[in-house]
């Protein structure tokens, strides 16, 4: 992190209450440092056994479903004036949000400590520790 500055914040967000959190305290930060914000959200991947007309089918019911959560939290960082912009990508959360981070060169990375499985990790979701276990960036645990 040149300067001490945070440029970028990596935002990952699902279908939780507590990504609007995320995304606020990502705002806080972001305002401060006068930091872009990459909103992140990790959909499903959709089997690729599926042949036409199902894999177009699944395919845009989980691009409408990211669009639907990303859409008021693109809103709530639009009203505040933050440069931001949304990414939506498919397949493993945790591989996502890392390889998100370093590929758009985010210093900062904001997530939640579990999404909406209580059952992949009780004190730490397993995503959130994934990414903590290989992240060599600073990571911000919103509870």
């Amino acid at each position: 992190m040149e300067n001490n500055r945070v440029k970028r914040i990596l935002a990952a967000v699902d279908e939780s209450p507590r990504s609007v959190q995320v995304v606020e305290r990502a705002a806080e930060i972001a305002e401060l440092f006068h930091a872009k914000i990459i909103l992140l959200h990790v959909r499903q991947k959709v089997p690729d056994i599926l042949g036409d007309p199902f894999y177009q089918q699944l395919f845009n019911h989980y691009m409408q479903t990211a669009e639907q959560i990303t859409a008021p939290l693109h809103l709530l960082l639009e009203d505040k004036g933050i440069d931001h912009e949304v990414l939506i990508l498919e397949g493993d959360p945790a591989q996502a949000i890392t390889e998100a981070a370093s590929n758009q060169k985010c210093e900062l990375i904001v997530m939640g400590t579990r999404g909406l499985s209580n059952l992949a990790g009780m004190a730490l979701g397993s995503v959130s520790h994934k990414v903590l276990q290989v992240m060599d960036r600073m990571v911000l645990m919103v509870p």
